[in-house]
């Protein structure tokens, strides 16, 4: 005689039903916060750069007060990068390149500080350094007394 074996159908586990609609609401919220992540990333971008050009001119500032190397310091825009560089942009001693790629710059040429030890700081020429992409727009301003403020 033949007996019918019981099965538990109450097993655990996900039906693939479920797997799906877990599936599917991840999806929705991941498709619905991408606006909201690339934002944050262009803001992002947006404040690493203001951030690098800050520190860029404090840098060559810095060298040229303490009479680093005894000569000129100074910062340029050039080939989507901030350049810090020493003696002259074009053909510097040293340079040290900061990628700005994502960024659009403006108002920023060559300001060069003396190379003088004890010297307060002064630019060569004052300047407002407007820094943008489509999160918004920075500005970092350079007054003739070596002062730097920032503007988000």
């Amino acid at each position: 005689m033949f007996h019918a074996k019981k099965y538990n159908t109450s097993e655990n586990g996900f039906s693939f039903i479920e797997l799906l609609l877990v599936v599917a609401i991840v999806a929705i919220i991941a498709a619905s916060s991408a606006p909201f992540i690339s934002r944050f990333l262009r803001q992002n971008e947006l404040e690493v750069a203001t951030d690098k050009t800050v520190s860029v001119i404090r840098k060559a500032q810095s060298y040229a007060m303490s009479g680093k190397d005894n000569d000129i310091w100074g910062f340029c825009y050039t080939d989507e990068n901030i350049r810090l560089y020493r003696n002259n942009c074009t053909s510097p001693v040293y340079s040290e390149d900061f990628d700005l790629s994502k960024i659009t710059v403006s108002g920023l040429t060559d300001i060069s500080f003396s190379g003088d030890a004890g010297k307060r700081g002064e630019p060569s020429s004052e300047a407002v350094i407007i820094i943008e992409n489509d999160a918004g727009a920075n500005s970092v301003s350079i007054n003739y007394a070596g002062g730097i403020s920032l503007n988000q």
